[in-house]
């Protein structure tokens, strides 16, 4: 006999000795008793204004509940309808005032019972998550060999998880992705979520359709590149909340599984994904995005340059203008209109330029290192030196501190000697840091420069730019119309890409 069938028979065989007629039963298994959202309990209550018990038999207070402040509702809900709760093992009765203090206790106890196993279950997840990673739920593309306790690709699922990814980076939309899905008739995630269950048998009533955030969650699902993540979120099922953990937080595991996706590719679409967001491009008709879709923009208002194909002498073109001109007349913006071959021109040509540039940066930075090693044991003294300043300025502000309280009568005097003080302590802080620090930033930012030559090195080797390599390293792209019609293009780099500040060698 299992525990339901066990506790069951306590309450009938209560009944029976008592003389009470079983009108009903209710139960809810494997659901928190601190939640009152319960199949069970909506049963029975029910059953109350429908008048038709007047008693309500429970093995003990926590089957009724666990959620203290609930629990003591629900049975003042009860008294209201003149129905009564009687607990058959702790022989508690709530019609009798003598046990209401009892009651009270039993509930106190009930909820620190739940809320500390529901910790101690936390902690032990909270544990594991954090020494080997947990997944709960293999997504698309991945099952369990639960024999050698590994995780698999999948490859008939793995084909849909790369055409996703395929299809992002071509510059079709997510929305786009799952018509297209669709039309082909490929099984959802859903399907191949369901299709894992040891109880599965195929639901030919269902179409298994693709959504939009399926193919979201697909897109930005670190497991495809191997990673695991656990704890990036908390849920509480009893006060009905989530919370988001911050990334430093989380727990991360490299190599976790098999990647179906490789690296490049995976940043490559976080970057879209993150573009995107911020642009907010537009298609029609189900078709991919024009190349440089959102980040072509008119100069004189602002509005994007929208793209449009022409056909002309057996020959097919692409080609932009200013948005405002189209929809509005001329009357209110001026066409800007350009084709996209001589943008696809242009883009190479500054390229060229940015590559030329960046190497020559490359070298400044190399030679800032050079003579800062040289000059090193000239800033150790120097850091030295401001220290000493800091520890007597610190020394002079406590005096400071001690003489204004036995002299209250110049106190904003004290105050201002003291404030000031206090900003040359922070600019040597500022200035110490800065000389201990120069060193790194200088290489890191040489660094990222030699990176970001290496990059541009292989995108010009290809006869075309693709459009991912484009929309990489080209933020925005001005388009200003000239009074005799001509256009000056201004493309603009994204984020520290185009930040080439100039770096001195500090004093």
């Amino acid at each position: 006999m299992n525990s339901l069938q066990n506790q069951r028979q306590i309450l009938v065989d209560y009944a029976n000795q008592n003389g009470h007629d079983i009108v009903g039963e209710s139960f809810d298994d494997n659901v928190s008793g601190m939640t009152f959202n319960r199949k069970g309990l909506g049963e029975l209550e029910n059953a109350v204004d429908e008048k038709k018990i007047e008693i309500v038999l429970v093995k003990d207070l926590s089957r009724l509940g666990r959620h203290r402040t609930q629990t003591d509702l629900f049975i003042d809900h009860l008294r209201q309808n003149k129905v009564k709760v009687i607990s058959v093992t702790e022989g508690i009765d709530s019609s009798n005032e003598n046990d209401d203090l009892l009651i009270g206790f039993k509930q106190i106890f009930n909820d620190f019972y739940a809320k500390d196993i529901s910790r101690k279950v936390k902690a032990g997840i909270r544990q594991k998550q954090k020494s080997s990673g947990v997944i709960e739920s293999l997504p698309i593309g991945y099952v369990a060999d639960r024999i050698n306790k590994r995780i698999l690709v999948d490859p008939e699922a793995a084909a849909i998880v790369r055409d996703v990814f395929d299809m992002f980076l071509e510059g079709y939309g997510l929305t786009t992705i799952a018509r297209e899905m669709n039309r082909r008739g490929v099984k959802s995630p859903e399907y191949y979520q369901r299709r894992k269950l040891a109880d599965w048998k195929p639901d030919f009533s269902k179409r298994y359709l693709w959504v939009q955030t399926a193919v979201k969650r697909i897109l930005t699902n670190e497991i495809y590149i191997g990673t695991m993540v656990n704890h990036k979120s908390v849920t509480s099922k009893i006060y009905k909340t989530k919370s988001f953990i911050d990334k430093k937080e989380q727990f991360r595991h490299e190599n976790f599984c098999e990647a179906i996706i490789d690296k490049e590719t995976w940043e490559q679409a976080q970057f879209l994904l993150g573009q995107r967001s911020v642009i907010h491009p537009r298609s029609s008709n189900g078709n991919k995005l024009h190349r440089y879709a959102g980040i072509l923009k008119c100069a004189e208002c602002g509005a994007n340059l929208t793209a449009r194909t022409r056909h002309w002498k057996g020959s097919t073109y692409v080609q932009y203008s200013c948005n405002t001109s189209h929809r509005y007349g001329k009357e209110y913006c001026t066409p800007h209109t350009i084709r996209e071959d001589m943008l696809d021109a242009l883009l190479k040509d500054e390229m060229k330029s940015w590559y030329k540039h960046i190497l020559s940066e490359s070298k400044k930075y190399e030679h800032i290192v050079k003579e800062w090693q040289r000059k090193k044991p000239a800033y150790d003294k120097k850091i030295q030196e401001n220290e000493q300043k800091i520890e007597k300025l610190n020394e002079d502000i406590e005096n400071l501190i001690m003489e204004r309280l036995n002299d209250l009568g110049r106190k904003e005097l004290y105050d201002k000697m003291i404030n000031k003080k206090q900003k040359e302590v922070k600019e040597l802080n500022r200035k110490n840091k800065e000389l201990k620090q120069y060193n790194l930033v200088c290489k890191k930012r040489q660094e990222e420069l030699d990176n970001f030559a290496e990059f541009l090195k292989e995108v010009l080797a290809q006869d075309t730019i693709s459009d991912i390599s484009m929309r990489m390293v080209v933020n925005k792209i001005l388009v200003h119309q000239n009074e005799d019609k001509t256009l000056d293009i201004k493309f603009e780099m994204n984020g520290k890409l185009g930040d080439n500040k100039e770096i001195e060698i500090p004093d």
